[in-house]
């Protein structure tokens, strides 16, 4: 009974550690790579590939079939003896037949290479596929961060507000302020909480977001563990040094690459039509005969009507309809296509780290720019607070530098957690991985 209680209890608190789970972005990635959907379906396919390459190996081995015929005849009909008789008969036949290829103008093994290198391509994709799930996952957990923030200078603003919203008090008691502009302070108290409100709700969306793709559905106290952002440094690298490593080592570059080889292999197996081919075949049959007549036994009818068949068969292509030609011109064009294909990938990754280099700069100088702005305006804020508090100025203008601090910190935040994500995704580009 003991042993039964501590079982529930060790169960219970599992589920709750579960359900207040903090992830780092690395258990993020692992537990989006397990469960993610879209990479199961692509093992599924590679595990198809590979059965079909094993099929295609297989296609060399000869093939073995056991055959048997039961006939009836009913009235005139040819006898054993090759002779026609009024006699109802049944003739029972077997036979066991195999084949093998000889010569097919190595078709076989062009076929069995192009299925080993669309092996391969299947084996790149599925890693592309988890490339994107990967990036996807961090980019939603940096968003989350982002968004984190901006809560919380939302949350802040609430706060200012609200002493604020105190000193008007006290100025109108003491004559130095009217009483609009404690009203004044009360509607921008209510723009700060529905601006707090719309953060938190941005905040949840981006929660959610990241939880759909973990393929996770227990939401309660799901949170993710704050990233120690490196010192914001300008970049060290060009996007040209970033793609001549990353066209070496990205999965969708192999995969084009390997494309073309397969395409190659399919013109080889198309051209494999205009060489004759050659089987050989061998064949063990026997029968039995039965009628109203006296009939052998059926042991000595089997050995008496025994036979072995070996044979060659060749087939020498005359004229197939243009077939075989059309077949290498399409098997041509579709290694044009691939090598275009291949081009459009390696162009396509280098405008990808192009774009993200180039955002990357942009952001840190929007840092360094904000750095100094949020500066200028804290203290533009605790001028502006010290006359309010003197009775010097207007709410407005203490709430104009109360909101140009805000802004400055938004885009503060925005352009730090930009640059941190884009510089990690460009050393993602580098080595594939994210730390």
């Amino acid at each position: 009974m003991k042993s039964m209680v501590f079982l529930v209890l060790c169960l219970l608190s599992g589920n709750l550690l579960y359900g207040q789970a903090s992830y780092t972005l690395g258990e993020c990635i692992q537990q989006a790579l397990h469960a993610n959907v879209d990479i199961k379906r692509q093992q599924v396919k590679l595990d198809k590939q590979a059965i079909r390459v094993e099929t295609e190996k297989y296609s060399r081995l000869p093939d073995l079939n056991l055959n048997g015929t039961q006939q009836f005849d009913f009235g005139r009909s040819l006898n054993r003896d090759n002779t026609y008789t009024d006699v109802n008969s049944q003739t029972s036949s077997f036979s066991l037949t195999t084949e093998v290829g000889l010569f097919s103008g190595f078709k076989t093994m062009h076929s069995i290479a192009r299925q080993k290198l669309e092996l391969k391509i299947n084996r790149e994709l599925l890693e592309k596929v988890r490339n994107d799930i990967t990036l996807q996952v961090t980019i939603c957990y940096y968003q989350i961060l982002l968004d984190k923030e901006i809560a919380a200078i939302a949350d802040e603003q609430i706060i200012l507000t609200r002493e604020q919203e105190e000193m008007t008090r006290v100025l109108a008691t003491h004559g130095k302020v009217a009483e609009s502009q404690v009203l004044t302070v009360k509607a921008q108290l209510a723009n700060d909480e529905l601006a707090s409100v719309k953060a938190a709700n941005t905040l949840r969306l981006s929660m959610i977001n990241l939880l759909q793709l973990l393929e996770l559905r227990d939401t309660a106290g799901f949170d993710i563990v704050p990233v120690a952002l490196d010192t914001l440094m300008p970049l060290a690298v060009s996007p040209d040094e970033i793609f001549a490593v990353s066209e070496q080592i990205m999965p969708e570059i192999k995969s084009a690459r390997t494309a073309v080889e397969s395409s190659q292999s399919a013109i080889r197996i198309a051209k494999a039509g205009y060489y004759p081919s050659l089987a050989l075949a061998a064949k063990i049959s026997s029968g039995y005969y039965h009628n109203n007549d006296n009939n052998p036994p059926l042991d000595i009818q089997f050995k008496n009507n025994m036979q072995q068949t070996v044979y060659l068969t060749l087939r020498i292509p005359l004229f197939n309809r243009m077939t075989t030609r059309n077949a290498v011109r399409t098997a041509q064009k579709e290694r044009e296509d691939s090598r275009l294909a291949a081009d459009n990938a390696l162009k396509t990754l280098y405008k990808e780290i192009q774009k993200t280099w180039y955002d990357a700069l942009s952001a840190h100088e929007r840092y360094e720019s904000t750095r100094h702005s949020v500066a200028a305006n804290s203290e533009a804020l605790r001028y502006a607070k010290e006359k309010y508090q003197a009775g010097k100025s207007t709410v407005y203008e203490y709430n104009e530098a109360k909101m140009k601090l805000a802004n400055s910190r938004s885009e503060q935040a925005q352009a730090r957690y930009e640059f941190a994500l884009r510089k990690k995704i460009l050393d993602f580009y580098a080595d594939q991985s994210i730390r």
